[in-house]
């Protein structure tokens, strides 16, 4: 989400502290002896292809316990298609898993979260909301953060080829194949620290042969233009460096030709962009967000879809409810063998 909150009377701050104190006995609803409920295998999802499942982000539906349901049975629809042997390499989040940072947000996650990434890869990147605010909107300290405590798993432990820092999440490389080759994941924190990128650019120019996949939070503007002006993490951030969306192109993405296409959340809902690289060759920059939907995000995903005969992936925005796609929103494809 990109505003928790600015400065504001403080008349308005005491009321809106009042509805918080009035709706918090709502928000810490989950259902301790959750269980996944199995749904029937969906025919969107064909035996030829392989798929990467996107989420937004999720702050809404774990703040807010009239959306619960939805996130649910978004992660319902995804265990039960992996159950189904449907051909799902990972969930990827495109971070603001929380409003505040509140271990009770985090619980919701969890408790819907688990059973899915007990079996799939759930990969997520930290968002600016998954930090404690200091004044409004400053995040002081990085290490605030409870992201790694709640997203470890031991799926995607097991397949965490490289990590920033010993323990944490928040900066890790994760192995992923599809159809036959390595796809590896890089999930950054909010804003990375500039000695982030420089550790990703080393590993990811130590390996050539492998393909990557950037996940990071604010990149895309609803439009699907690079983030140039407003930049949260400049804004919010104190005490460390910060990489902004247009370093993190110039610098990491557009230099180096085995990163095939990055995602992103923060802002809008579904946008891409198309940019050459300084090899000449299209990368893909692809946003995905849900709090701005119905219900804190309504059963949406974005699938992406890997054939195994082709060499284009295609991307199209998916209700795990009612089984429809986007009506407005139209496929798009990236190359991602070459």
């Amino acid at each position: 989400m990109r505003e928790r909150s600015l400065k504001r009377p403080m008349w308005l701050t005491a009321i809106l502290a009042v509805l918080v104190l009035a709706t918090s006995c709502e928000i810490n609803a989950a259902d301790p002896d959750y269980h996944p409920t199995m749904v029937e295998a969906d025919s969107v999802l064909k035996s030829d292809s392989e798929y990467i499942i996107v989420l937004g982000d999720l702050q809404c539906y774990t703040n807010i316990s009239d959306y619960f349901s939805y996130y649910r049975d978004t992660m319902n629809w995804i265990w039960s298609q992996q159950q189904h042997g449907k051909n799902i390499k990972c969930v990827l989040q495109t971070g603001d898993i929380t409003e505040n940072n509140l271990r009770s947000q985090y619980d919701v996650f969890r408790e819907f979260t688990a059973p899915t990434a007990e079996v799939l890869p759930y990969i997520a990147c930290t968002g600016n909301h998954d930090y404690d605010w200091v004044d409004g909107s400053l995040i002081m300290d990085r290490n605030s953060t409870l992201f790694s405590e709640y997203l470890t798993f031991n799926v995607v432990d097991a397949k965490v080829e490289a990590r920033f820092e010993p323990g944490r999440m928040e900066n890790v490389i994760v192995r992923n194949i599809i159809n036959g080759r390595r796809y590896d994941i890089i999930a950054l924190e909010f804003g990375p620290r500039k000695e982030v990128v420089e550790w990703v650019k080393e590993h990811v120019q130590s390996h050539p042969e492998r393909r990557y996949i950037v996940l990071t939070h604010e990149h895309l503007t609803s439009k699907g233009e690079l983030v140039t002006n407003g930049v949260y993490s400049v804004s919010q951030f104190r005490n460390t460096t910060v990489t902004t969306p247009k370093q993190l192109w110039e610098n990491l993405i557009s230099e180096n030709d085995n990163i095939v296409c990055l995602l992103c959340g923060h802002n809008g809902f579904s946008a891409h962009l198309t940019t050459p690289n300084k090899s000449g060759r299209d990368v893909e920059q692809i946003l995905f967000n849900l709090q701005y939907q119905a219900n804190g995000g309504d059963g949406w995903v974005q699938i992406w879809e890997f054939p195994k005969d082709k060499d284009y992936a295609t991307v199209d925005v998916y209700n795990t409810i009612t089984r429809q796609f986007h009506p407005d929103i139209h496929s798009f494809q990236f190359k991602y063998r070459y």
